[in-house]
């Protein structure tokens, strides 16, 4: 079994470069503090993040996000990808969340 190293201390740093921090850890998965967006590690690539929205966040606001972070992860030798949107989902009598993810078209 291989473990994937996953620069976690460095997205921490770019999040809080931009005004934010990181609420929840899982898997490959980073969610941010107030979830208009969430960042995924890319195994495949280990100096690239895949960036998903909020289905909610408008296309303007996701937009400008988009740039100032494209702009923090690449001042550390990264690249963004934008991956598409996401939703989350209370699970009914449960404190547990369904996310749904929407990739891009290609």
């Amino acid at each position: 079994m291989t473990i994937a190293f996953r620069p976690l201390s460095e997205v921490k740093m770019i999040l809080e470069e931009a005004g934010t921090d990181i609420s929840y850890t899982y898997d490959d998965l980073v969610f941010v503090d107030h979830t208009a967006y969430l960042i995924q590690f890319d195994d495949l690539n280990k100096e690239n993040l895949n960036l998903y929205f909020n289905i909610d966040l408008n296309e303007l606001d996701a937009r400008s996000l988009g740039k100032k972070l494209k702009m923090l992860v690449e001042k550390h030798h990264k690249t963004l990808t934008p991956a598409g949107k996401f939703s989350l989902k209370q699970k009914d009598g449960s404190e547990e969340i369904d996310i749904s993810f929407f990739p891009l078209a290609n």
